[in-house]
């Protein structure tokens, strides 16, 4: 299975690896005058991060460069489904940031790295 977002397999020309974060529980200390120790304040729980590198791969350079531009316009603030390569399902994400490496050759091919970062706004 490969890695999608938004039912489109932007990453398919290259192997990727996705690391998905564990959550946290946004709060407030409070430090009760006269008291012992302090009391937790709930509000809610943070959004998930995720981060993905990885390896675009074209047969030239035009061509890498268009992946490139592909991935970049998924940075519309809106939530997506990001489908990890063995199938889970990660719903409500928002890509943040697509830092592309040096275009380089690669054999008759050309490549680039990549990292891309995501949140999941409703883990």
């Amino acid at each position: 299975m490969q890695v999608m977002f938004d039912g489109d397999a932007l990453f398919s020309s290259g192997p990727c690896r996705l690391h998905v974060g564990g959550l946290a529980l946004r709060h407030v200390l409070l430090d009760p005058p006269g008291g012992r120790g302090v009391r937790v304040s709930p509000r809610g729980v943070r959004g998930r991060a995720i981060t993905q590198t990885g390896v675009l791969r074209a047969d030239t350079a035009d061509a890498l460069r268009e992946l490139a531009l592909r991935t970049e316009a998924m940075l519309d603030g809106d939530a997506h489904d990001l489908v990890d390569a063995q199938g889970a399902l990660w719903p409500d994400t928002v890509m943040l940031g697509f830092d592309p490496g040096d275009v380089t050759r690669l054999g008759p091919r050309w490549r680039m790295d990549y990292t891309i970062s995501y949140v999941q706004v409703l883990p």
